[in-house]
C-alpha cells in the first residue's frame, strides 16, 4: 500500500511543477507522460536489474497498465487544479 502513496505523491509533484514552469500547450501531455514514464522506468529497472527473488510470472505490464494510468491521471488532474486555482494563466487582454 505504501507504493501507492509514493506514486500519488510523485505524480502530484510532477503535475504541480509542470503547471508552475511550463506555459506551452504540450504541458498537459507532459503532466501525464512524465509520471507514466517514471513508473515504466522503475518497473523495468526492478525487472531487469534487480536480482530475481522468485515468485511467479512477471506482472510488470499489468502494473504499468493500472499504475501508469493512475499516475498519468493524477498528474493531469493536479495540473488542471493547479492551473485553475494556484497559478492561473493571465489573459493578454
Amino acid at each position: 500500500m505504501n507504493i501507492w502513496y509514493i506514486l500519488i505523491t510523485l505524480s502530484s509533484l510532477v503535475g504541480l511543477l509542470v503547471a508552475k514552469y511550463m506555459r506551452h500547450k504540450l504541458a498537459i501531455f507532459v503532466a501525464g507522460a512524465v509520471p507514466w514514464l517514471g513508473l515504466l522506468g522503475s518497473l523495468l529497472y526492478t525487472e531487469y536489474f534487480v536480482p530475481y527473488q522468485g515468485g511467479g510470472a512477471s506482472m510488470w505490464p499489468v502494473a504499468l497498465l493500472f499504475g501508469g494510468t493512475a499516475a498519468a491521471v493524477i498528474g493531469v488532474v493536479v495540473f488542471f487544479v493547479a492551473r485553475k486555482f494556484i497559478w492561473p494563466i493571465k489573459d493578454a487582454h
